[in-house]
């Protein structure tokens, strides 16, 4: 966008994010946004600010899973609850295929998409 104060901030942000990462500092995603994509949008900013997909995917679930000592989730692992995506794309190729999203698992169940979007439209 044009907006040279909102590129002047997240220079700001984005070089304070790689220092960290760099420095070997954990990092975890987070948004205070409140739309569905927010995180989809701040993993695009992480990369963009110089981390790779790879570290991106493990800021937004194990760590953020660990920071928040959610012992359970952040992993797809034997003892933790199967809740996982299944894309139709590589995020480690470009991280905007996390918007790609084919099936969501809860606790190993499928989610209804279509039931769950029949019921918010009809509200």
């Amino acid at each position: 966008a044009d907006r040279p104060e909102a590129q002047k901030t997240f220079a700001i942000q984005a070089r304070n994010l790689a220092r960290l990462s760099k420095e070997g500092m954990r990092i975890a995603l987070g948004t205070d946004g409140n739309t569905p994509w927010g995180p989809h949008v701040e993993m695009a900013d992480m990369v963009a600010a110089g981390m790779t997909p790879a570290q991106v995917i493990v800021a937004a679930t194990r760590n953020g899973a660990d920071l928040l000592r959610l012992n359970d989730v952040g992993t797809v692992e034997t003892g933790k609850s199967a809740d996982f995506i299944v894309l139709d794309g590589n995020p480690l190729e470009d991280i905007t295929n996390t918007r790609r999203i084919t099936a969501v698992y809860l606790r190993g169940t499928a989610v209804d998409r279509a039931a769950l979007r029949a019921r918010e439209s009809a509200k």
